[in-house]
């Protein structure tokens, strides 16, 4: 199916590198992509997946085998599924930092049950908030029904994201989940069978710093204004409130929402962590114990 070529046709190369590690995945009447992280398991999206414990897995050499759910978990749109493949192939991930807009990027996938066909673009952003899922890498990519839980990736054949929805009514706006986050929670269902949803129960907004105050603190341009906590949450219990700027979480800057959820989002649940707080003019260090998303905001 994948034929070597030269380096002069990247994109080909590049599908002949990488498409033996991207199988089909059939669920009931679902179906859609997967990827192989070793020659023993598939990440794909827990859409693709849906209720089934055991969907069918479709190798590039045509051979399907079955597959076991290992774990799903709908927030982050991920499912692990275990299965003994016959490809000796698989993908590794592309630096986080290397993922920037303008970044050429190749899509396999099996869109409408074509099988393993190729697309092409580039990174159109980063840091996308989608419904309920944020982080997510836009492209325009060509990313079509089928192609959920497929691959994309770099020029060097690695692994940028996991695409998992296009936005219906517009052209080449795709979404995908970026590499780092699934393996975050592939590393999660493996030890402990489910994903874990930090939590601090803070709403923000991305704002300019004074650029007096900045000056004078030696500060970055912005920060997340604190527009509200919720009452009894990890935020509230640690006294941050209305009018707070979050500078940084853990020593890591929060210049934007996108920043400050990712920062959350790489806390262990049960952590405390210091959040630099400008309040007044004044810098402050303030610990804030990470929670775990409510069960009721989790169905």
């Amino acid at each position: 199916m994948f034929q070597m070529v030269g380096e002069r046709e990247p994109f080909a190369r590049v599908a002949s590198q990488v498409g033996p590690g991207v199988v089909q995945v059939r669920a009931g009447r679902s179906q859609g992509s997967g990827v192989l992280l070793d020659p023993h398991s598939v990440i794909t999206n827990a859409h693709v997946v849906g209720d089934s414990p055991s969907p069918a897995i479709t190798f590039a050499d045509g051979v399907t085998r079955p597959g076991r759910v290992v774990a799903a978990d709908r927030l982050y749109d991920l499912a692990l599924v275990e299965t003994v493949s016959p490809v000796n192939a698989r993908i590794e991930p592309a630096p986080e930092e290397s993922v920037v807009p303008g970044r050429q990027v190749v899509a396999i996938g099996n869109p409408f049950g074509f099988g393993w066909t190729v697309t092409t673009g580039v990174v159109s952003a980063v840091d996308r908030i989608v419904g309920g899922l944020d982080g997510l890498i836009q492209t325009d990519a060509a990313i079509n029904p089928g192609n959920s839980g497929g691959a994309l990736v770099d020029l060097d054949g690695r692994l940028v994201g996991i695409p998992t929805l296009v936005l219906a009514p517009g052209q080449n706006i795709g979404f995908a989940i970026p590499a780092w986050q699934v393996l975050h929670v592939v590393e999660q269902f493996r030890r402990t069978g489910r994903a874990e949803h930090p939590y601090v129960g803070l709403a923000g907004a991305t704002e300019v710093i004074d650029p007096v105050v900045a000056r004078a603190l030696d500060l970055p341009g912005r920060g997340v204004l604190v527009a509200g906590v919720e009452p009894g949450g990890p935020a509230h219990l640690a006294g941050l409130g209305e009018w707070d700027m979050v500078i940084a979480v853990d020593g890591a800057p929060t210049p934007s929402v996108q920043a400050l959820r990712r920062q959350i989002r790489r806390t262990p649940v049960g952590a405390t962590v210091p959040f630099t707080v400008l309040r007044g003019g004044r810098l402050l260090q303030v610990p804030v114990r990470v929670g775990e998303l409510p069960a009721a905001a989790r169905r």
